[in-house]
């Protein structure tokens, strides 16, 4: 009897473990398919999520920018519409685009609101049509996505992004790593009336034609520099140089000219950038740049111009480009008479050394040694060749590259100051989906 029952409690035993596994395998199960459903549809929302503040920023922007131009709120709506119509026809929208028709849609549905504003904190929509509104906001809300496991825990998943834009303040250029020269350029027109890829005097040497004058070399003075060894520093991008800020448009800024050549200052200062450390320039303060390939010399006339025969054979910005892509030992092989270069010697070397930031001024009419000069820009010139220590050889050569544009700062004001100002995103007031 005793062996009878022992089998028959060891058979119930098992019986009660298989039933304790099956409640863990389904615990289990539930906490996989929830991980999953995390993980698959909560990647998707996020990927669309941002797929639609994208939307609505592009099309904020584009609203403001009509509305800037002169368009009425009706029109900018129209515009921020037909944008967005656009962007949904995208192959990579289509579910955002059959979560929300536009086909037929305005501003009044509950989808879809584009409102105005004075101001965009606090942001008061403004519903009267002859109060002028600079401030747009775009909402596309609880637009409905497809499911794959969160219809399991009947999760509905919905996605909403607002974005709201508007002009900045007045464009302002700011720099620390200015080099102290100016080269003069024209009010009003592209690119100061500079052409792209041409070279340019950046300084003149001695007995060589100003266009400021005699006593002027076309250099200036900048924030807190107050003697030659701040032109070295400065020359040679020195890092802790202070910051200075120029206003664009209209009542712009004036950049005080610097008299004297400063020949040994400026020609120490820039040769850094070219591998050459002479008076109180450092290698690991003013590092050089990676690739330190000359051409042939470029000669100045007396009257200020460059000589035209020299120009072909200047090392230029194509060339310094390729040379860097490919990596090269030694520049590519340029006009003959080229002054090769390795270009990988041993450090320190930084990228785009050579590449400089030269305040723009308008020359017009200024013809004595020391001026303060209209401040018209600031523009990225690439130096082609060493400067010499020398009185008339003291020449500066640059490439003109771009404009080195500044940017504009959100305000939460009306924008009435006079000058060059972007259209910026801001964030929008007690919303959680900007």
């Amino acid at each position: 009897m005793l062996i009878t029952l022992t089998a028959i409690n060891q058979t119930k035993s098992k019986r009660y473990q298989g039933g304790n596994v099956l409640v863990l395998f389904v615990i289990s199960l539930l906490a996989l398919i929830t991980l999953a459903s995390l993980a698959l549809d909560g990647g998707h929302l996020l990927l669309n999520k941002g797929r639609l503040q994208n939307l609505v920023d592009a099309a904020a922007l584009h609203a403001a920018k009509e509305l800037d131009q002169g368009a009425t709120k009706a029109e900018a709506s129209a515009a921020a519409i037909n944008l967005l119509q656009i962007n949904l026809a995208h192959t990579d929208q289509q579910e955002l685009s059959r979560a929300i028709n536009l086909a037929d849609i305005d501003n009044n549905t509950a989808v879809l609101t584009i409102e105005y504003s004075v101001v965009p904190d606090p942001f008061i929509a403004v519903t009267d049509l002859s109060i002028e509104a600079q401030f747009v906001k775009v909402s596309l809300s609880q637009l409905t996505l497809d499911s794959f496991l969160a219809n399991v825990y009947s999760f509905n998943k919905r996605v909403s992004a607002t974005a709201l834009a508007g002009p900045s303040t007045a464009i302002k250029n700011c720099f620390t790593n200015l080099v102290p020269m100016m080269v003069c350029g024209t009010k009003g027109e592209a690119n100061y009336g500079l052409d792209q890829n041409d070279l340019y005097v950046m300084k003149t040497g001695a007995n060589t034609a100003s266009a400021l004058g005699p006593g002027n070399f076309q250099l200036v003075r900048l924030e807190n520099n107050t003697g030659k060894g701040d032109i070295r520093k400065a020359m040679a991008g020195e890092a802790n140089i202070s910051q200075t800020c120029f206003s664009t448009g209209i009542g712009n800024g004036s950049v005080p000219t610097e008299p004297g050549g400063a020949v040994g200052p400026v020609a120490q200062g820039l040769n850094t950038r070219l591998g050459e450390w002479l008076g109180s320039t450092d290698e690991h303060l003013h590092p050089r740049d990676k690739n330190i390939c000359q051409g042939n010399k470029i000669a100045i006339e007396d009257d200020g111009t460059l000589e035209v025969t020299a120009v072909s054979k200047a090392y230029r910005a194509s060339l310094y480009k390729s040379d860097n892509a490919l990596g090269n030992a030694n520049c590519s092989a340029p006009p003959s008479g080229l002054n090769i270069n390795d270009i990988t010697q041993s450090p320190p070397a930084l990228a785009e050394r050579r590449v400089m930031n030269v305040v723009i001024g308008d020359c017009t009419n200024k013809l004595n040694g020391m001026n303060e000069i209209d401040f018209l820009g600031v523009a990225c010139f690439f130096l082609t060749q060493r400067v010499e220590q020398k009185g008339q050889e003291s020449y500066v050569v640059g490439e003109f590259l771009y404009d080195c544009a500044g940017g504009g700062d959100a305000t939460l004001e009306a924008v009435d100051t006079p000058g060059s100002y972007k259209m910026v995103l801001y964030h929008v007031p007690g919303s959680t989906d900007s």
